[in-house]
């Protein structure tokens, strides 16, 4: 079981969910952001599919939190725009009280981000380097182009002009700050998007909340935080499916031109959703060598 952390924020409230480690280990706090259109159980699928439960059993205590906006931490609609950078330090805010409300100030933290929550861990990581390491899940900096029209192309690799016209790309394509997921989430037709059983698929319907829609837009833009990226310099740690999304993984660390390391691992037979299948048990084991290497 998990336990619910709230701080507030001038006047919202914002909550984590966190889950201990079964042995009391002095390894690093966990921070896990899920990707645009999921919510934070995204880490806690089910219990043979909990990244969360299984890094727990592995000495690492988890802390995972919903972007805001969405799901457990929703915001007034009437409030101004919120980008990703602002986002980025709303969250770094919340994180710190956490921290001191669990006692754990001090304590060394991975950001783990997946697919959008890459991009806002790198955010966070470059403004107030919270961060010792980082793993970044289905998530890299050279964006969706598939996912993009003609006009949005148009802004890639123009990181300055897509943070003055994001509100008017976000509305343009999505129509609102926090839209819900079309469809109610991913089908299951495609293993891209879907999980490795019907009852996995379910479980991430299930987990379907509002899409942070600045942060999917901006993150499906090449070059919209290279700044960002290219401030990094701290381990990092690189997972995706042989069935994912975005350009092709060999070449995903290259933009990470600083970081002192990079590990990257391909998990087979895997879509983008990697906590929904079997190779689950592959990425923590990778994961856990690379943290204690």
């Amino acid at each position: 079981m998990s336990d619910i952390i709230k701080a507030q924020f001038q006047d919202i409230t914002f909550e984590a969910s966190y889950y201990k480690a079964e042995m009391g280990i002095s390894n690093p706090l966990l921070f896990c952001l899920p990707g645009g259109g999921a919510a934070k159980g995204f880490f806690d699928l089910t219990p043979d599919h909990s990244f969360a439960r299984r890094m727990n059993s592995k000495g690492y205590d988890v802390l995972t939190m919903d972007h805001p906006g969405t799901s457990t931490n929703p915001i007034p609609e009437s409030r101004a725009f919120l980008k990703p950078r602002g986002a980025a330090d709303i969250i770094h805010w919340a994180l710190q009280s956490y921290l001191d409300k669990l006692g754990l100030k001090g304590k060394a933290i991975i950001g783990i981000g997946h697919s959008m929550g890459g991009m806002t861990q790198t955010l966070i990581q470059a403004r107030h380097r919270p961060y010792e390491a980082m793993a970044l899940l289905g998530s890299s900096a050279g964006g969706l182009d598939w996912g993009l029209s003609s006009e949005e192309k148009e802004y890639k690799n123009r990181e300055n002009d897509i943070e003055r016209d994001l509100k008017k790309l976000t509305f343009g394509k999505f129509g609102a700050q926090f839209p819900s997921h079309p469809g109610g989430g991913p089908s299951g037709k495609s293993i891209v998007f879907g999980g490795e059983t019907p009852e996995l698929t379910q479980a991430l319907k299930d987990n379907t909340c509002e899409l942070y829609a600045a942060g999917g837009m901006m993150s499906m833009i090449r070059g919209s935080f290279k700044t960002e990226v290219e401030s990094l310099k701290i381990p990092l740690f690189f997972a995706f499916g042989d069935h994912d999304i975005g350009i092709p993984p060999k070449d995903v660390p290259k933009d990470y031109v600083n970081a002192v390391s990079t590990k990257l691992i391909i998990l087979e037979n895997t879509g983008h959703n990697h906590m929904a299948f079997s190779s689950i048990r592959i990425l923590i084991d990778e994961m856990v060598a690379w943290l204690i290497q």
